[in-house]
């Protein structure tokens, strides 16, 4: 691999450039990300690598590390979040047959019944105790 021959120290990004880094940055998935900061460590680690691109290459590696935190700290609060209900349809309601509309009216007869007969028996309950005291 043939060495850089730059010797002077790259100067640093204009203003422009920065931003367009940060937009590049930004718009990179998780595992994009994570690709370029291996490559960006790789690079800072070669030694053949001359020293002017070094300042470029740390604020780009930076950078790349907030934004992977900050979209690894996104995907985990879609996971914890729970799951949104979903409403099933309610199907309609089948037409009632005469006979089940008698069944259900002979349903709700017992069941006054059975309040009448209950209520009966706590009225002779409270009448015996008021005899007694």
């Amino acid at each position: 691999m043939p060495r850089d021959t730059v010797t002077a120290p790259m100067e640093p990004f204009t203003a422009e450039e920065e931003a367009a880094l940060y937009d590049k940055l930004d718009r990179l998935s998780v595992t994009e990300l994570e690709s370029y900061i291996g490559s960006a460590r790789n690079s800072l680690g070669n030694r053949a690598l001359n020293a002017s691109w070094r300042p470029r290459i740390e604020l780009a590696l930076a950078r790349a590390e907030i934004v992977h935190v900050r979209e690894e700290a996104a995907a985990a609060l879609l996971a914890a979040e729970p799951p949104p209900v979903v409403v099933a349809p309610v199907a309609k309601a089948k037409r009632t047959t005469k006979a089940q509309k008698a069944a259900l009216a002979e349903q709700a007869e017992r069941a006054d019944k059975g309040d009448k007969a209950e209520s009966e028996v706590e009225e002779s309950e409270t009448e015996s105790e008021a005899d007694e005291a």
